[in-house]
């Protein structure tokens, strides 16, 4: 629906079954909407298509990002040490690491890539957070971002703020009992499905008691240990970090706004609801095309050569 957002979870598999929806997914060859996306519509919506479409060429500071991220990522992450083979062993182990996340939260009070779902609009959502801290009681959601030397945070604090709200929006949800392993169950079908035999062999020789060994039973166990964690602080966090060396530039505190991210996730959701084409940036951001990728190749909106 435009102008407002369906939070309604039990439904959310029968909403998947309208054509319209299924198509635009199925174009962009996806079966849940990334948090990362929604956030990147907020820069490019027309971008963040054309990347779905045509790929991602990994730039070199992607790179140098993505290894800020792996470096920050030792501080407080606890990783299964058994290599998944099928879609279901790949589920267990993001539950698995979010179940031992949430007791790393416990007893250091921090975590790190912690995987959260959630629905919106009947559309499967699901995003990793950088990390989770406890502080004052409270559950703190921080989200880091990489930059050039000399870049500044100012011209994609939207985007970035919208990520670390959605953030929220999915750990409220889940802790208010609107997203539960029942949502989950249903959404990913996961009743049922197997573990692979030289998974679960490695599993089982990592000591992995033999009650959460069943891709249910861990799903079953993460959900309810989310359910105990401290109510989410409003004052969300964006950490940014220079590419070249990891050195902090800068840290800004977002206040959560319940209204502002209900209508932005209206307006995102129109597009993932195949009710309009993906939006270039209007005219006065224009100078974002200078560093796209699909500027006056895939994207000639703005292009006057």
């Amino acid at each position: 629906m435009v102008g407002g957002l369906n939070n309604s979870y039990e439904g959310s598999v029968g909403v998947f079954m309208n054509g319209g929806i299924e198509g635009t997914l199925s174009r962009l060859r996806m079966s849940s909407i990334p948090v990362k996306d929604i956030a990147n519509q907020a820069w490019c919506e027309k971008q963040m298509e054309l990347y779905h479409i045509y790929g991602m060429k990994l730039t070199k500071p992607m790179q140098a990002g993505s290894a800020i991220h792996e470096d920050r990522q030792k501080i407080a992450y606890v990783k299964l040490a058994v290599e998944p083979v099928t879609y279901p062993d790949r589920l267990y182990k993001t539950a698995y690491e979010n179940y031992m996340g949430i007791k790393n939260l416990g007893e250091k009070g921090i975590c790190r890539e912690f995987k959260v779902y959630g629905s919106i609009n009947g559309f499967k959502v699901a995003g990793q957070i950088d990390e989770l801290r406890l502080s004052g009681g409270n559950l703190v959601i921080v989200e880091d971002k990489t930059l050039r030397r000399g870049g500044s945070p100012s011209s994609r604090l939207k985007s970035d703020r919208i990520q670390v709200m959605l953030y929220k929006k999915l750990v409220d949800d889940t802790s208010a009992g609107l997203y539960t392993y029942e949502n989950f169950s249903y959404a990913y079908r996961i009743e049922g499905m197997e573990l692979s035999e030289s998974f679960r062999k490695g599993l089982e020789e990592l000591g992995i008691t033999p009650g959460i060994l069943r891709l249910n039973a861990i799903y079953k166990r993460m959900f309810e240990e989310l359910s105990r964690l401290p109510k989410a602080s409003s004052a969300l966090e964006l950490r940014y970090f220079e590419r070249e060396n990891g050195r902090q530039i800068s840290s800004i505190d977002v206040e959560y706004d319940k209204a502002y991210i209900e209508a932005e996730l209206a307006h995102s959701m129109a597009y993932w609801s195949n009710m309009r084409e993906a939006e270039p940036v209007p005219e006065s951001e224009k100078w974002k095309c200078d560093i796209c990728t699909f500027f006056k190749d895939k994207c000639r909106v703005w292009y006057r050569g």
